[in-house]
C-alpha cells in the first residue's frame, strides 16, 4: 500500500466519523428540530438544514456517481478519494442507491490505480 492510499483511507474515515458525529449531535435529536423552529436558533441549525436538503435531493449520491465515472476515465487520484468519501456520505445519508454506485466506481478506480498507478480506463 502506498502512502497516498493510507492518506486517502484516513480522509474517508475522518469524513465519515465527522458526518456521523454531526448527525448524532445535530440532525437526529428531536429536540434540535424543535429548537431550529424557534426564533433564536442554535448554531447548528443552518448546517443541519443544508445536510437535510442535500439528503432529500440526492446531492450526496448523484455527485458521487458522476465523480466515480470521471475517476474511471482518468481523473486525478484525489477525485477517486472524493468519490469514495461522497459515496460513503450518500450511504450514511440515505441516498444509498446512487451513493453505493458512486462508492463502487470510486473504489474500483482507486483499486485499479493501486497496482500500477496508471489510469484505470484509457480515454479513446
Amino acid at each position: 500500500m502506498r502512502r497516498r492510499d493510507g492518506i486517502g483511507i484516513a480522509v474517508v474515515v475522518l469524513w465519515l466519523a465527522a458526518l456521523l458525529a454531526f448527525r448524532a449531535a445535530v440532525v437526529e435529536p428531536r429536540g434540535m428540530a424543535a429548537a431550529c423552529l424557534a426564533a433564536a436558533q442554535p448554531l447548528g441549525c443552518l448546517p443541519r438544514g443544508w445536510l437535510l436538503w442535500m439528503q432529500a435531493h440526492g446531492m450526496w449520491g448523484l455527485p458521487a456517481m458522476a465523480l466515480g465515472l470521471w475517476s474511471l476515465r482518468g481523473a486525478p487520484f484525489a477525485i477517486a478519494v472524493a468519490t469514495v468519501a461522497l459515496g460513503v456520505a450518500g450511504v450514511a445519508s440515505y441516498n444509498a442507491s446512487f451513493g453505493m454506485l458512486g462508492l463502487a466506481l470510486g473504489g474500483w478506480a482507486w483499486i485499479m490505480r493501486a497496482g500500477t498507478g496508471a489510469t484505470p480506463v484509457r480515454p479513446a
